[in-house]
């Protein structure tokens, strides 16, 4: 139900005509929530209030700190989340500083991932331009039209089956509860299509390309950032998707046309 997403919350509208009314409208709840890896406090996301096992994998994965197979444990007690992988210590790199350092620095720096290499998805995976305009009727959700405050990312299959949907209220959040949920299911990323309710910069394509994803579609723009880097990791990136049009900025051979 749409409905747990949100929180009612009275609010005075104005008209241009000089009258007022109270109201209530429902506002997308958002929590703080805490990720522990193996033990240590790892990273605190804002996100929706739920898919915490999903948002945590998720998150993990396309930030390039672990692998799925490297995952052991995976434990959700209110908004806290504890993961615990098969290596106690995870080496992990800091982008700012070039650096490996232990997982004990992570809380300090913020931003780590592993030691940098080329990325690149190693996927042959073609679509249907159909079963990527199909993916239009997926790119709104319930949430959204009650709160207008929330995203949406969505995994779809070559022959246009949704996967999963996810809502939350960070266009980042919920691509790692799309992820995170994909994997937990033991779906193959390279067999499906990313669709995303946020504009694309290269930090949002990437963490796609870490995953596994040959294609992004987005009914928003890219940034050139995100053009850049999807053609470099060999990703299709798909803007202004609409009923009727879309524009590809990268890997177009991966849209039979």
């Amino acid at each position: 139900m749409p409905e747990k997403y949100t929180t009612p919350y009275p609010a005075k509208r104005i008209y241009s005509d000089g009258r007022s009314e109270d109201i209530k409208v429902l506002l997308a709840k958002e929590c703080p929530v805490k990720l522990f890896l193996n033990g240590k406090l790892f990273t605190t996301l804002f996100a929706s209030p739920f898919e915490l096992k999903e948002l945590a994998v998720g998150h993990l994965i396309t930030e390039g700190i672990v692998s799925f197979r490297e995952i052991e444990n995976i434990e959700v007690e209110g908004s806290t989340v504890h993961v615990r992988t098969r290596k106690e210590t995870q080496e992990i790199y800091a982008e700012t500083s070039g650096e490996v350092g232990e997982i004990e620095e992570v809380g300090k720096a913020g931003k780590k991932e592993k030691a940098s290499r080329e990325l690149f998805v190693d996927s042959d995976s073609m679509f249907e331009p159909q079963v990527v305009f199909a993916g239009t009727e997926h790119l709104e959700s319930d949430t959204y039209k009650l709160t207008r405050g929330t995203h949406l990312a969505a995994l779809i299959d070559r022959n246009g089956k949704l996967a999963v949907q996810i809502v939350d209220v960070g266009r980042h959040n919920a691509v790692d509860k799309a992820v995170g949920a994909a994997f937990l299911k033991g779906l193959d990323l390279s067999q499906h299509y990313m669709l995303s309710t946020g504009r694309q910069p290269a930090y949002m394509v990437i963490k796609a390309a870490r995953a596994g994803v040959p294609l992004i579609a987005t009914k928003s723009m890219p940034f050139d950032s995100g053009v850049e880097a999807a053609k470099k990791a060999n990703v299709c990136l798909i803007g202004q998707l609409r009923n009727e049009s879309m524009l590809i900025f990268a890997s177009e051979w991966r849209v039979k046309f």
